[in-house]
């Protein structure tokens, strides 16, 4: 069967969905009850936090005892009792309707009661106006000495106190201590007419007092129904929303299970139609991405692969074709290259060369003009004379032989091409040592800071020779006949690199053209002074060892070079395994 990819993954997502369309369907109803229950829950916290101000208010009446206290109570209850009066049949229904209308019928009977805990507030005021006057009256029956001898001063005023400490507290036990003073007051003096009239109103005091704590009481108990009531009905929807969801995860769970056992099977059915052609076009990339691009993609599958496969197999053959083209275009490129580099290296030997040649002749001129007067006053001449004539010949042909043979180790060294230990000082010395008549001839003071101690890299010393040799010409054409060329050497252990600092007091590089200092054929130079290639060619040989270079320079001030190399580690690779072949070697090869 010729199927599209399309139609495979179609296949292998629809069955999966149907699973899981059918699985949300059997939720959506619970749900949707799950969304009313939360209605139902804000109701049940709506009337709790209603009937939390209704208690707070309830509190601070009990405190207060004032118009105000029972004015916020009412505008509380009212405020309860709208809430329940907006709540629809339905919903009262859904709630619970009997627990609902126990509840409505309980706010009625509250407010009642408070209304009746508030008359029974005005009329123990009274009372107790009646026992405060009483008690003056008694104090002053007791102050004129006409009575009894039993009934005291202090123990009046002991009594007054008691009365006091009842009136304040409202507790049992300033109450108890109040009825021992009564029952005192009554045991000392029985017939005591003036006692009278305030242990009765001390007497009504107490039954008022009772009949108000009596309905405090049923007032809290209803306020507390009214806390349970609300509490029940959230704890309720909620247990109820949990049932559904309970409910909800279980259908999800089975819709879930038909996903992870049928829905696998089917994803990688699908998969292996789709991934197979992929798989076998990655497999034919990944060889050749190793280079075998004579490889093609078989045609198989009448799907998109299949254009895709003819369209995979037209770019190889046009890539194969790039290729040959873009190897015959490197070979010549690395011929030109080489070229290049073997010009730049002619221009550097030509300038030694020619300081070779004035170096060596200075020696020569000396021999020559010694030889001459030595010819001219032979006769004249002892034998210590003549002996100082022929030493200073000696002297002189010493000395250009010590220039020939500087060169000639220049020249056995551009013919190795082996990378081995090198003493990067040691080879620092002996290219200054090949430029110093270039500085002599152009009047350029040499600062050397080398380290005594040898600091070794892995390199080839001509390619090594030629890096510095380049830098330093570049230096000395820079300067034009006077500054100073300071070089020195420095480690960084921290890193395990050599840093060659070479700097010069010359004009210095703008910073538009210190960008480009590296690039081929680019020059500061006049026309004729320069190449352009000393710089991209030393580049090039610091890269091959693995090196850096890096450039730093201000106009007016002069340039500095810092040229890094690793330092040599005796577990780098051996010196015969990392023979560099000469150009000529790369023609031949």
């Amino acid at each position: 069967m010729k199927l599209k990819i399309w139609h495979k993954m179609i296949i292998g997502i629809a069955i999966p969905s149907c699973i899981a369309i059918l699985g949300g369907v059997l939720t959506y109803d619970y749900i949707n009850d799950v969304e009313n229950r939360q209605g139902y829950v804000q109701i049940g916290d709506d009337l709790k936090e209603l009937v939390l101000e209704v208690r707070r208010n309830e509190r601070n009446f009990l405190y207060h005892k004032n118009e105000d206290a029972l004015k916020n109570l009412h505008n509380a209850i009212s405020n309860l009792s709208d809430a329940t009066t907006s709540i629809s049949p339905k919903t009262a229904e859904e709630i619970g309707k009997t627990d609902f209308l126990e509840f409505q019928n309980s706010i009625g009977k509250y407010s009642n009661l408070i209304d009746s805990l508030y008359d029974n507030y005005l009329g123990a005021k009274e009372f107790t106006e009646k026992v405060r006057a009483e008690g003056r009256k008694l104090e002053t029956f007791v102050s004129k000495g006409s009575h009894a001898k039993e009934l005291t001063t202090s123990f009046i005023l002991h009594l007054r106190l008691l009365e006091k400490n009842y009136m304040l507290f409202h507790d049992r036990k300033s109450f108890l201590e109040l009825s021992r003073g009564l029952s005192q007051l009554t045991s000392i003096i029985p017939f005591c007419n003036e006692c009278s009239p305030y242990i009765q109103a001390m007497n009504n005091l107490f039954k008022v007092n009772r009949q108000n704590s009596s309905m405090e009481d049923d007032m809290q108990i209803i306020g507390d129904k009214f806390e349970k009531s609300t509490k029940e009905i959230a704890v309720r929807e909620r247990e109820k929303i949990s049932s559904f969801l309970n409910l909800t995860k279980r259908y999800l769970l089975i819709a879930l299970a038909l996903l992870c056992t049928l829905g696998p099977l089917l994803v990688y059915k699908t998969a292996t139609y789709i991934v197979t052609p992929i798989k076998r076009l990655s497999a034919i990339t990944k060889r050749i991405s190793e280079g075998d691009i004579t490889l093609r993609a078989p045609l198989k599958e009448h799907d998109e692969t299949y254009s895709l496969a003819i369209s995979f197999n037209t770019m190889l053959d046009h890539l194969q074709l790039t290729h040959e083209s873009l190897e015959k275009s490197l070979g010549l490129l690395r011929e030109k290259q080489a070229q290049l580099v073997e010009s730049e290296k002619r221009a550097s030997m030509g300038l030694l060369v020619s300081g070779v040649a004035h170096e060596l002749n200075n020696p020569l001129n000396n021999i020559s003009l010694t030889a001459e007067t030595m010819l001219e006053d032979l006769d004249e001449l002892n034998p210590d004379e003549l002996k100082s004539y022929v030493q200073d010949i000696f002297a002189q042909s010493e000395r250009a032989h010590h220039i020939v043979e500087n060169l000639l180790d220049f020249a056995r060294a551009r013919r190795s091409t082996v990378m081995e230990k090198q003493d990067i000082a040691g080879i620092v010395k002996g290219s200054v040592n090949l430029i110093a008549n270039q500085l002599r001839v152009n009047n350029i003071n040499l600062h050397l800071d080398l380290p005594e101690k040898e600091i070794f890299v892995r390199g080839n010393l001509s390619k090594l020779e030629q890096i510095f040799v380049n830098i330093f010409i570049n230096a000395i054409q820079a300067m034009k006949d006077r500054g100073t060329l300071t070089v020195s050497i420095e480690t960084d252990e921290e890193n395990k690199n050599a840093h060659i600092n070479i700097c010069d007091t010359g004009p210095g590089i703008s910073s538009d053209k210190l960008k480009n200092i590296f690039e081929p054929f680019f020059t500061t130079k006049p026309v004729g002074q320069g190449t352009g290639l000393g710089l991209s060619v030393s580049q090039s040989l610091i890269k091959e060892h693995d090196g850096e270079i890096e450039v730093e320079s201000e106009e007016g001030i002069g340039t500095t070079f810092t040229v890094k190399f690793p330092l040599y580690s005796e577990t780098g690779r051996t010196a015969a395994s990392d023979e560099v072949p000469t150009p000529e070697q790369e023609k031949t090869g």
